[in-house]
């Protein structure tokens, strides 16, 4: 897919705070954690909604409506966002509670706890997971992995704007779609920040599938094998 020339002017920062996590590494972690494991829901949370880590904290179990979740929006935002799970990820998470016996909130441990059970977990993945690199921080070089969570939610606005643009033929309308379903405050957030680049998710032998239907295949294996 080509992208016309008016989006050239939201230049993607591939050097920014997260790179994508190629959907190979995605199916990697859910082929390793076990069908309905906490590490497991969470991580399909992230990437079927593109969700923030720490946004899990803010889901209730009250507000998984039907097959739609509602949650309150981290960074100081007062708005919810609203997106629909697909039934087979529902019935895991489900599954989950219960033998996990949590109650009120959705998820049993916080976004702290998630990040440190997921730093054990990287161990035992592929290199793409292990990479180093270096990121400045107030002038000193900061060693940090490549393939970072928040990366999930990169995804999920790339092929969100891919299948924009890809309906309307316009980078800037499908931006300004994109911007508005994340609840951004400006279009040029969502293009400097989350959006990354068609060749690094290999965009165009995703942008017609939604994202459960990427991962579908995978969690329907695992629930025959729980």
């Amino acid at each position: 897919m080509n992208l016309n020339m008016e989006y050239v002017e939201y230049k993607l920062n591939l050097d920014n705070d997260a790179h994508c996590i190629p959907f190979p590494c995605v199916l990697e972690v859910l082929n390793k954690l076990p069908y309905a494991c906490t590490e497991r829901v969470i991580f399909q949370m992230l990437a079927l909604t593109g969700c923030r880590l720490a946004e899990i904290n803010h889901m209730e179990a009250d507000k998984v409506i039907g097959e739609y979740i509602l949650w309150h929006l981290g960074k100081n935002q007062r708005s919810f966002r609203k997106v629909k799970l697909p039934k087979a990820f529902l019935q895991e998470l489900a599954i989950y509670r219960r033998s996990h016996r949590v109650s009120g909130k959705l998820f049993g441990i916080s976004d702290t706890t998630f990040r440190r059970y997921f730093s054990k977990l990287r161990r035992s993945l592929s290199s793409p997971w292990k990479e180093i690199r270096f990121h400045e921080v107030q002038g000193k070089l900061q060693p940090e992995y490549v393939l970072q969570l928040k990366g999930l939610r990169k995804n999920f606005q790339t092929l969100e704007f891919a299948k924009q643009y890809e309906k309307w033929q316009d980078s800037q309308v499908a931006l300004l779609f994109t911007s508005k379903s994340m609840k951004h405050h400006s279009t040029h957030m969502t293009a400097y920040h989350y959006l990354e680049s068609f060749e690094a998710l290999e965009i165009d032998k995703y942008k017609h599938l939604r994202p459960e239907e990427i991962y579908c295949k995978e969690t329907q294996k695992r629930l025959f094998e729980f």
